[in-house]
């Protein structure tokens, strides 16, 4: 399916989004995280659309390509059933996922790669793997779900952006707080202290 429409870039924090001008439940039957081929002039990307509640959903954007990108332009959106960049030759998948997740080993936040860090926890395997399935691009949520798929890891549907500062989380989620991803797990976080005035911006639940 092929949706076409005029956007801008919108940026929430140190991310850049492009925000989609129509309810995408309604126009697609679809609900949760979709996989699609983003084309904006000659540039085009895969990415999971980012659900923020009642058909609403955003396009998450590279600093890089985002900089390039001026006033209003022409978005191309085509849903496609996986991305190709991380997982298209996974052994994992949701029926078949690396491991259940019961416990974590605990991996020190090594600067720069704090989502490939937090995947690394979860999916129980060393940072340096994630780092050459991931490569070596800056985190973001898109690519933390990617990697999450690669290694069969199941998540929500859509991640929360809390309205308030007490926040009562999930069992096990990935936070973005203090401009980085942390990793919860029962009661703790893991890899790098939080202080407690911190804020979450957004999280995703581990299922």
């Amino acid at each position: 399916m092929n949706y076409s429409f005029t956007g801008n870039v919108l940026v929430e924090g140190t991310r850049t989004f492009i925000e989609i001008p129509f309810d995408m439940w309604l126009a697609t039957g679809k609900k949760g995280n979709m996989p699609s081929r983003i084309t904006i002039g000659d540039t085009s990307f895969e990415c999971k659309l980012l659900p923020k509640g009642n058909g609403r959903y955003f396009i998450p954007v590279k600093k890089a390509i985002a900089e390039k990108l001026q006033g209003d332009f022409e978005v191309s959106l085509d849903l496609i059933d996986n991305l190709t960049r991380i997982n298209h030759d996974s052994p994992y998948s949701k029926t078949n996922p690396i491991r259940v997740i019961d416990s974590i080993k605990e991996i020190e936040i090594v600067p720069g790669f704090c989502g490939h860090c937090c995947v690394a926890m979860l999916a129980q395997v060393p940072l340096e793997e994630v780092k050459k399935i991931i490569g070596k691009r800056e985190g973001s949520w898109s690519v933390i779900m990617e990697a999450l798929d690669y290694y069969g890891i199941s998540y929500a549907s859509k991640m929360i952006h809390p309205k308030d500062s007490k926040v009562n989380l999930p069992k096990c989620c990935i936070c973005y707080i203090d401009g980085g991803f942390k990793l919860y797990f029962n009661g703790r976080f893991y890899g790098s202290t939080v202080p407690e005035d911190s804020r979450i911006v957004s999280y995703l639940e581990i299922l």
